[in-house]
């Protein structure tokens, strides 16, 4: 039997948890999509939702990019290609004596605030929405840059490509893509700095394969690439992106850098292979 000083203290303790459990369900409303923008990332393949990130985090993020920055043009004084760094795979290259980094792979662990940044309630729960899961494997952990006249860009593909590259047994296990990928503007994205154009509701024709298709002309008719539209961000500004939406990017023309922090999910069984970097393809809790 308990005495009534330890009765008071189980109900105090039963009380924080409850309140704990309150406030969790509360900060999980907080941040859940609305229905309306569910069936606008279902019906066009994109939802953008203005000032996602606050001007600290973007200033956190953009700190991190500019350490990562200056390790890449150290890594580059000596080799290039897929560098292995602190955990952290460096996709970099020089051309005409300039640094050029293609993408920075499973930042988090060189720079452990980008994956506590990619990580939050705020992006998780909308991306278990999208899913349709409690659960993902956390894939992509990414910075892209694009520095002035680097002549960085992304030929027009759709984001199940990179699934499939990696994993050959790629399975679509939700058949809604089973991969949510998220694009957090650093910088202004414009269309002189090198910003992406997207083909809106391309997603609804399934995997095109794009990539096997080598003469241009078939490219532009195939993936109806007179139909797109280029993706103005303001920093801060966050993009839920559907694997099969046709999308790229030409150079950045400008005086201006353009940075973008990247974090894919995947649907639980959907992928099977490893990706780079120590710690990536965890599987983690989206609520």
């Amino acid at each position: 039997m308990l005495n009534k000083k330890a009765k008071q203290l189980l109900l105090v303790i039963l009380l924080f948890y409850a309140l704990g459990a309150e406030a969790a369900s509360a900060n999980r409303e907080n941040v859940a999509l609305s229905q309306n923008q569910i069936d606008e990332y279902y019906a066009t393949g994109i939802l953008i939702i203005p000032n996602f990130f606050n001007k600290q985090e973007i200033e956190q993020v953009s700190l991190c990019a500019n350490r990562l920055q200056m390790e890449a043009d150290k890594l580059s004084q000596e080799q290039t290609g897929k560098v292995m760094h602190k955990g952290t795979q460096f996709v970099i290259d020089k051309k005409n004596n300039k640094l050029q980094i293609h993408r920075i792979v499973w930042v988090g662990s060189a720079e452990p605030q980008l994956l506590k940044l990619g990580r939050q309630l705020k992006i998780l729960v909308p991306v278990g929405q999208l899913l349709g899961s409690t659960e993902a494997d956390h894939l992509i952990n990414q910075l892209h840059f694009k520095l002035p006249n680097d002549e960085v860009k992304f030929d027009w593909h759709q984001d199940i490509k990179n699934r499939r590259n990696f994993d050959p047994n790629w399975q679509d296990v939700n058949q809604k893509g089973s991969f949510v990928q998220t694009i957090i503007a650093i910088d202004p994205m414009t269309e002189k700095n090198g910003a992406i154009y997207y083909v809106p509701k391309s997603h609804t024709r399934g995997d095109l394969f794009l990539d096997k298709i080598t003469d241009a002309e078939e490219l532009k008719k195939i993936g109806e690439l007179d139909k797109a539209i280029p993706l103005l961000l303001n920093p801060g500004d966050i993009v839920f992106m559907h694997p099969y939406l046709i999308h790229g990017s030409q150079p950045n023309e400008s005086s201006m850098s353009r940075r973008a922090f990247i974090n894919g999910f995947s649907y639980p069984g959907a992928n099977k292979q490893p990706y780079p970097g120590e710690g990536s393809a965890q599987r983690i809790v989206l609520q």
